[in-house]
């Protein structure tokens, strides 16, 4: 009998069986799987309920998603978007250094929409149930359970939804949504009780365009194509690495035993495998009586995928580069993306090591934000994937390490930065809890109330909502109640958008303080670290840079502030607002505030004593206007 080789026409795609599987036939538990998902859903006791649950929570907490206002990031994004609506482009007329892809979303957003902050969140909330429904799918090709992709996305959801409005909308947000329709788009419908085909080269394409656009919102998010092709090359290269390994056993036989003549008969000539079988056994004696395929054959196998997501992936990449280049651009693109922002990446590795780092990225993303996902997890390992589902959690564990992996070097481990992860990782903590229930009502009641109470217990115990004084739960309550009586409390609003330093009901005092007391047209300066006062005052920038960190950073210093006295004499501001106890060491690399470094910038104080005089303070913003 010969080694198993897999068909060269139909290299088994993610999210499928393994390659010796479909090669050599299955066993009889393999049979016995195959009829099972060819018949449809099991019956398991109480999936009517889950199913019911899970979409009620997902529907009640994609509209709490639709509540939520800006946190600073987000006024960033719509800033930049709003410059470029008005033919303007990023890192040169508006500085921030994330990737440019956010800000193409927020623009569409704002194209949609209007300025208001619904817009971005109505965006979310469309693209989330796309995902859900995505995962359903995804979970029923994978795992042979639809509804195991209804769990996936309830979890998925309310993970997202906890971090609240200030770690959601971020280009992870919506770059987890790009993964997930990235990964449903290589994995093909099987029929009944027939193998699922391979991607086809269209899919490929589409998938690795999809991996791409994530990576113009996150540049690790990218990296998921590069698991999905060397997923899908591995069988090719395991049977060319059986092949040679065959070789050399044969090199080292001595001349005297002779040939092994079973080792020196061609692969494709068995002697009538199928003669003497059974009639429900020659379709897979016939499998096997197939030529095997060439070696050329078998690396243009393993390459294959590799250069159709590629190719696919730098579409989305050439068209953003395009762009700028189009726009005259490039040049701040690069300084920005590739001379800045390692510096401010930088900032998180100093005094640590690289072990220190990715277990501490590692068991953030495992125990700190979602008790539930934890349970899952830890279930998937006791209970271990079915055969048919080995390759999808393989490939879904490489995503989310790729993932990881790029959370660790980016070194700042905030909550967001997690966020395209969830959906993948419920995918997986879902194929654990399902499988679990399933023991536990063959077990009886008493079983399953136990897993529901063990679900209960680690769902309170963690949580992904950070930085904010109340919990989810308390927070859920007030903004039902806020939006049942009209949501015109707008203190109460103002409280459901305010962390740490930042203040809304202060931002929005500012914004109107600066409505009535400049003109229309007249651009106004906010040295600080709130660009949402510009969207809401709805006044020009004088300067191209929204918030100072430029100025602040030690990398970074001296240029911008150069570039930012040029820009203020360009366009004085009607008004300057500097702001108090903005304290980020993490991104600026110190514990001063704005206020104190205007003492080490003399050319900005000068310009304040000179030519402008404090009108008012309020909160923690100072108001100067032109004397």
């Amino acid at each position: 009998m010969r080694d198993a080789t897999p068909d060269v026409t139909a290299v088994p795609c993610p999210l499928a069986t393994s390659s010796g599987e479909a090669a050599s036939g299955e066993t009889a538990s393999g049979e016995a799987a195959s009829e099972r998902r060819a018949a449809g859903p099991a019956r398991v006791a109480g999936a009517q309920a889950i199913g019911a649950i899970a979409i009620g929570a997902i529907a009640f907490l994609l509209l709490q998603i639709l509540t939520y206002g800006y946190g600073r990031d987000q006024g960033i994004y719509a800033m930049v978007a709003r410059a470029v609506l008005d033919g303007g482009m990023p890192y040169r007329d508006v500085f921030d250094f994330k990737p440019p892809g956010i800000f193409l979303i927020y623009a569409l957003t704002r194209a949609l929409f209007g300025p208001a902050q619904w817009g971005i969140r109505a965006l979310e909330v469309l693209g989330l149930a796309g995902m859900c429904l995505a995962m359903v799918s995804l979970a029923g090709r994978a795992f042979g359970e639809r509804r195991i992709g209804v769990v996936a996305a309830a979890l998925a959801v309310l993970v997202h939804a906890q971090l609240d409005f200030w770690h959601t909308a971020q280009p992870e947000s919506f770059g987890g949504m790009l993964t997930v329709f990235a990964l449903l788009a290589v994995t093909p419908r099987a029929g009944a009780g027939a193998p699922r085909p391979a991607p086809g080269a269209a899919a490929l394409i589409v998938s690795g365009a999809l991996f791409g656009a994530a990576g113009l919102l996150k540049p690790p998010l990218a990296g998921g194509g590069v698991v999905l092709a060397v997923f899908l090359a591995a069988p090719a290269l395991a049977e060319l690495a059986g092949r040679g390994a065959a070789l050399a056993r044969r090199a080292r036989r001595s001349p005297a035993r002779g040939p092994d003549r079973r080792a020196l008969e061609a692969p494709g000539s068995a002697r009538a495998p199928g003669a003497a079988l059974a009639p429900d056994r020659r379709a897979a004696a016939l499998e096997l009586a197939r030529p095997a395929p060439t070696a050329p054959a078998l690396l243009w196998a393993a390459l294959r995928p590799a250069l159709l997501i590629a190719l696919g992936g730098v579409l989305p990449v050439l068209a953003c580069v395009a762009w700028f280049a189009a726009k005259g651009a490039l040049g701040d693109l690069w300084e920005v993306l590739f001379v800045f922002t390692p510096h401010y990446t930088a900032l998180g590795w100093h005094g640590v090591g690289v072990l220190d780092m990715a277990w501490h990225g590692v068991s953030e993303w495992l125990v700190r934000y979602s008790g539930p996902l934890a349970l899952g997890l830890c279930c998937l390992l006791a209970l271990h994937p079915d055969r048919h589902e080995r390759a999808g959690v393989a490939l879904l564990a490489g995503v989310i390490a790729m993932h990881l992996v790029g959370v660790v070097m980016q070194a700042k481990f905030f909550p967001y930065h997690y966020g395209a992860t969830w959906p993948l990782t419920a995918m997986l903590a879902a194929l654990g809890l399902w499988k679990a229930w399933q023991r536990c009502v063959r077990h009886g009641a008493k079983a399953a109330a136990a897993l529901v109470a063990a679900l209960a217990a680690t769902a309170f115990a963690r949580s992904a909502t950070k930085d904010v004084d109340e919990d989810y739960l308390e927070r859920c309550a007030e903004r039902v109640a806020l939006f049942a009586a009209g949501a015109r409390d707008l203190d109460r609003l103002d409280h459901l958008a305010s962390v740490a330093d930042v203040n809304a009901a202060a931002n929005r005092a500012v914004a109107a303080w600066l409505r009535e007391r400049v003109a229309p047209g007249r651009p106004v300066f906010v040295w600080g670290f709130e660009p949402v006062i510009y969207d809401l005052a709805e006044r020009p920038l004088a300067t191209r840079y929204l918030y100072n960190v430029p100025q602040r950073a030690a990398w970074a210093q001296q240029e911008a502030r150069d570039a930012l006295m040029r820009d203020l004499a360009a366009r004085p501001p009607a008004a300057i607002v500097v702001e108090r106890h903005d304290v980020f060491p993490s991104v600026t690399g110190d514990g001063l505030d704005s206020r104190d470094t205007l003492a080490g910038f003399p050319a900005l104080a000068g310009l304040l004593e000179e030519r402008y005089e404090l009108a008012v303070l309020i909160e923690d913003f100072e108001i100067y206007l032109e004397r």
